[in-house]
């Protein structure tokens, strides 16, 4: 039979051992992010595409959105 504290030093090793191997988590706040989203429409609109730019814009807003409870980038106007 094993005792509890055995059973207890285990859960602990397992434990340390799945949260040594976790990928670290980059947080990125609003700011970063909407500067990342500014320079990619900058390129989007560069290229000439306004489709290019539009889908860019669409995706981008949504993942804006999804991120940070429904925030926005209220510098990066619509193309």
């Amino acid at each position: 039979m094993t005792s509890p504290l055995k059973t207890l030093a285990f859960a602990t090793l397992s434990a340390a051992a799945l949260l040594a191997g976790a990928p670290t988590v980059n947080a990125v706040t609003l700011d970063e992010a909407c500067t990342k989203f500014a320079s990619k429409m900058g390129e989007a609109q560069a290229s000439g595409d306004p489709d290019k730019a539009k889908m860019v814009y669409s995706k981008g807003s949504q993942r804006i959105a999804s991120r940070f409870n429904g925030a926005t980038c209220p510098n990066i106007k619509a193309p």
